[in-house]
């Protein structure tokens, strides 16, 4: 296997496990075995919780896509990176300050995204 294809494929299996992550940590905020820092209301308890979902399900749906360097793997993931650091930034700043880390891994993501776009967006 080519070394670019290994750095794809790792790349792949860590947002796999990054969105995996994401939905377990929506799972943890519905049972209660995860809670804020600082109580927050209901419809920021239900926002942030339905974002690791959405986060979550959309980037494990869109995988295949990258894997396979389709264009709309490529955007789709891009959607899904910029809307989590947004979100993320936002928990940072309002809800809690372990939020920022969640900012790391989609900007990695993003960061090879845009390292390869041209494998994406070239007509096949």
């Amino acid at each position: 296997m080519e070394r670019r294809k290994v750095l794809l494929l790792l790349v792949v299996l860590f947002a796999a496990l990054y969105y995996v992550v994401r939905i377990a940590i929506f799972y943890m905020s519905t049972t209660g075995s995860m809670e804020f820092e600082e109580p927050q209301s209901e419809l920021v308890e239900a926002f942030v919780a339905y974002s690791f979902l959405a986060i979550g399900v959309a980037g494990l749906l869109l995988l295949p896509g990258v894997y396979l360097l389709r264009p709309w793997g490529f955007w789709g993931t891009v959607a899904v990176s910029a809307y989590t650091i947004a979100f993320d930034v936002w928990a940072f700043a309002l809800v809690q300050s372990s939020a920022g880390a969640g900012i790391i891994p989609a900007a990695i993501i993003t960061g090879w995204l845009m390292l390869t776009r041209r494998d994406y967006l070239v007509c096949r």
